[in-house]
């Protein structure tokens, strides 16, 4: 049985983020991958079962203070995001 998904738009400097600091599972890697060329804003379907160790991951970068305090200060946000679509299932940007 396939696990449910959260539909999360994301601007190219977040998906970047997540690759970086977030170290995905498969599934969440390869859907930002297929749209990593991409300038725009994309809607990136997170599989719900690998939000959880997202979040996760993205939170320890934060804590071990990687990339200095701007790059925390975009982890913060982009995990208050991720964690707001989670719970509520909308993971559109116009709400922040």
């Amino acid at each position: 049985m396939a696990s449910p998904m959260i539909a999360m738009e994301l601007t190219p400097k977040e998906r970047t983020l997540i690759l970086r600091y977030g170290y995905p599972f498969d599934q969440i890697k390869a859907a930002l991958l297929a749209v990593s060329s991409s300038r725009r804003i994309e809607t990136v379907m997170l599989d719900e079962d690998e939000v959880d160790r997202l979040i996760g991951d993205l939170c320890r970068s934060i804590n071990h203070e990687e990339g200095g305090l701007a790059v925390q200060a975009q982890l913060n946000d982009l995990c208050n995001r991720i964690e707001y679509a989670q719970q509520t299932g909308d993971g559109e940007l116009e709400m922040f």
